[in-house]
């Protein structure tokens, strides 16, 4: 059997999401999936974690053929530095292991801090803006790509894993 790729989502689902953010996050997430399944030669597990003030959701790791993601309500603020601490917690020693933030953009917590020991275990973070306002700047640098949605193809998101099949 082929080794597993792990993919890890982190989605903002704070009070700016609300509206065509959330929707646009929703989305990128379907179309992420479905070049999981029909791209990669490797079987996929999914794990999610969303989150705004607080982690208000969270899945374990989970064949991606029979992934939904969870209903999301945008409220409070963007703690992307909580996710990715929860994720250092829950994520299980693994290589390939692939990170995608669906976010808007402008985390309000301590996120700089929060992502060095995520880098340290991953092979990749990709970023994606949602919605039409969306500004990823703060997270330059930080990742490995940043794409928009309106960018958004199967082939773009197949370059984010192509090289670890």
């Amino acid at each position: 059997m082929a080794e597993l790729l792990h993919a890890c989502l982190l989605l903002d689902s704070s009070a700016s999401m609300s509206g065509a953010p959330l929707e646009a996050l929703k989305q990128g997430v379907n179309l992420l999936c479905g070049t999981f399944i029909t791209r990669s030669k490797r079987p996929v597990l999914v794990a999610l974690i969303a989150y705004e003030s607080s982690i208000k959701s969270q899945m374990e790791l989970a064949d991606v053929n029979g992934f939904k993601i969870p209903e999301l309500e945008a409220a409070g603020s963007s703690g992307l530095g909580k996710a990715l601490r929860q994720l250092v917690e829950v994520m299980p020693e693994h290589s390939p292991t692939l990170v995608y933030i669906f976010t808007d953009g402008a985390p309000t917590d301590d996120w700089e801090v929060a992502i060095v020991p995520v880098k340290a275990r991953v092979q990749k973070i990709v970023a994606v803006g949602c919605g039409p306002t969306a500004d990823l700047t703060a997270l330059k640098g930080k990742v490995d790509n940043i794409f928009g949605m309106r960018e958004l193809t199967p082939d773009l998101l197949f370059e984010t894993f192509r090289a670890l099949l």
